[in-house]
């Protein structure tokens, strides 16, 4: 935007988002260009399986474990690499976890393989989420692009992931039914749904 580096040092988180805001609605009055993809389908049997074991987990969890995502419910399963070599509290607590959720684990894996089944075998933990809203945020441990999959009742071609691409342009990628790609690494949010649906979702990542 032409600001010299010199002239924000100092300034307070607040001032810099009150220029930087200042800045886009002055270019295009802050309408970015917005781009749309569609992931892969997954095929129908296998998003069934997966959405019974959604619904089944959601009837037991009404906790949200990331309070600064703005989700009803978000719970994370850690990759059986990343914990079997360990034998810390931590290792155990997520040993037990993945136990519990073992079929929800491998149906996604499964899912998975039939779009990168390189990824498949190397990611280091599923976040399962139930009414994920917005909550533009950068994952900073996440070691690659992720791949995302959104079930539910709520329409096809909206609660996408958007992400950003540069400064005036987002892209949207349709995760309704299908797994997206996205570099979770830059800012990213869920795109509005309807009031009332469930969005259901599975984000596959790694942090090694």
């Amino acid at each position: 935007f032409g600001e010299v580096y010199g002239e924000l040092d100092g300034l307070g988180r607040g001032e810099i988002m009150e220029r930087l805001l200042r800045r886009y609605r002055e270019n295009n009055d802050g309408v970015r260009k917005m781009i749309r993809v569609n992931g892969t389908y997954v095929n129908e049997e296998l998003r069934e399986a997966i959405m019974n074991q959604l619904v089944q987990w959601r009837r037991n969890h009404k906790k949200n474990t990331r309070p600064s995502i703005n989700a009803e419910s978000y719970m994370i399963l850690r990759s059986p690499v990343e914990f079997e070599q360990k034998n810390s509290n931590n290792a155990k607590q997520a040993a037990k976890k993945l136990a519990s959720h073992r079929r929800l684990w491998d149906l996604a894996q499964i899912a998975l393989k039939e779009v990168d089944a390189k990824f498949a075998e190397n990611f280091s933990a599923l976040a399962v989420t139930y009414g994920f809203r917005g909550s533009p945020h950068i994952d900073k441990q996440n070691t690659a692009p992720f791949y995302g999959m959104s079930l539910g009742s709520f329409p096809d071609g909206e609660g996408g992931v958007c992400v950003e691409v540069d400064a005036f342009t987002v892209c949207q990628v349709n995760t309704k039914n299908r797994l997206g790609k996205i570099d979770g690494r830059f800012p990213h949010w869920v795109a509005p749904y309807v009031e009332g649906k469930e969005r259901y979702s599975l984000i596959y990542y790694s942090t090694w």
